[in-house]
């Protein structure tokens, strides 16, 4: 009897392989045979799953935000405030997966250039996080008022921080260590959030 194939299964365990090589050496080392490779598969097995790179790094972006995603929802089960904080937190480079993350969204943007669908990928993925931040502003305003376009504002406000804290981190990982990437974040948004 042949062996059932679990073909979600496959693709994510090539996302993964695509994250790994995209994380140790850039988008350009993560070939249809590179990436194949590094899962232990041949590049005629991989074209079963991708037809090629680009359709491949759309998947690896979009699962890498999915973990992003299910491991914020793990952990929201605080208060509004508590909530944004933490999800602010995810956004950040803290640990090897949360570098992962950076280096496929680094990759991704810059495939994504004169790129509409990619683009579109892109700009959904922060709309969507723009969001669920503005969300938690609003369900935290303490009867502030505010309206969704200030929470959005603000929303955008404060990825602009994380956003930039990230990449510093990323590229000077030894004067940006996960604690002062956290004793950063806490003191610029920590204000923004008191107002």
């Amino acid at each position: 009897m042949p062996k059932v194939v679990d073909s979600a299964e496959r693709r994510a365990e090539l996302a993964a392989a695509a994250a790994q090589l995209i994380a140790r050496a850039g988008v350009g080392a993560a070939t249809l045979r590179d990436v194949a490779a590094e899962a232990g598969w041949t590049t005629g097995a991989l074209t079963h799953y991708f037809a090629d790179k680009r359709e491949l790094l759309l998947f690896t972006f979009r699962s890498s935000l999915a973990q992003r995603h299910a491991a914020r929802e793990a952990r929201d089960h605080t208060r509004p405030k508590e909530a944004l904080l933490h999800s602010l937190e995810g956004a950040l480079p803290l640990d090897d997966d949360g570098r992962r993350h950076w280096m496929v969204t680094v990759a991704f943007c810059a495939q994504a250039a004169g790129d509409e669908e990619l683009s579109r990928a892109q700009r959904d993925a922060y709309r969507d996080f723009r969001a669920g931040l503005a969300h938690l502003l609003q369900a935290g305003a303490d009867g502030r008022g505010d309206d969704r376009a200030a929470c959005l504002a603000r929303a955008e406000q404060l990825i602009a921080v994380a956003d930039g804290i990230a990449m510093q981190a990323l590229f000077d990982p030894e004067s940006w260590p996960a604690s002062r990437q956290l004793s950063t974040l806490h003191a610029t948004v920590g204000p923004m959030l008191a107002r």
